[in-house]
């Protein structure tokens, strides 16, 4: 868990070490273009929380090499595996499995909410089945225009759906006041 090295490493090895388990799934920005700034400006922040963890397994042979992690998020809306790697040359020895039981310890569930892109169906198909998963909605043009978007044990839209209405509501009130404040500069006009 990169939470438990939080105060124990210095600033300086703290941040190599986020970056060393960011750097094996850097590939995935193909995918999910904000992936690098999703996991730097709100995933390490969100470690700081109880809502956030970032679970790791390094490679006996060299413990500085990272082969698996996994990004999680649990708060009132949802529980959620938000990333989850094995490196290539580790599959097939049941790490995933490991990864994804950490996992939902951690979210106190076992059915978290968790997306793939439809493509990588085939790869995560032994975990979904082992854990009776259930594919609940499938959005389109969500992260990419290359892949729909596969949603199990819950809806990504819904979330979706609040934070346009909150963005509108939101560019409302700013309109609202921008024209609030020009009719008031009008009445009471200072020279």
């Amino acid at each position: 868990s990169l939470k438990n090295y939080i105060g124990v490493l210095n600033e300086d090895e703290f941040i190599k070490l986020s970056k060393q388990i960011y750097d094996i799934t850097d590939f995935i920005c193909e995918d999910y273009p904000k992936h690098k700034e999703w996991y730097f400006h709100k995933q390490i922040p969100r470690i700081f929380t109880p809502s956030g963890e970032i679970l790791f397994a390094r490679s006996e042979e060299d413990e500085n090499k990272i082969i698996a992690m996994a990004c999680l998020k649990k708060d009132e809306e949802e529980q959620k595996i938000c990333t989850l790697y094995v490196s290539d040359q580790c599959r097939g020895q049941h790490l995933g499995t490991r990864m994804v039981e950490a996992s939902m310890e951690f979210l106190g569930t076992t059915k978290p909410l968790i997306t793939l892109a439809d493509y990588k169906l085939p790869m995560f198909q032994p975990i979904i089945e082992k854990y009776d998963w259930e594919l609940t909605e499938v959005v389109s043009g969500l992260y990419n225009d290359r892949a729909k978007e596969l949603c199990f044990n819950g809806k990504l839209t819904i979330r979706l759906d609040f934070n346009k209405k909150t963005k509108k509501i939101k560019n409302r009130l700013i309109l609202f006041f921008i024209f609030f404040h020009k009719a008031n500069q009008e009445k009471y006009c200072i020279y």
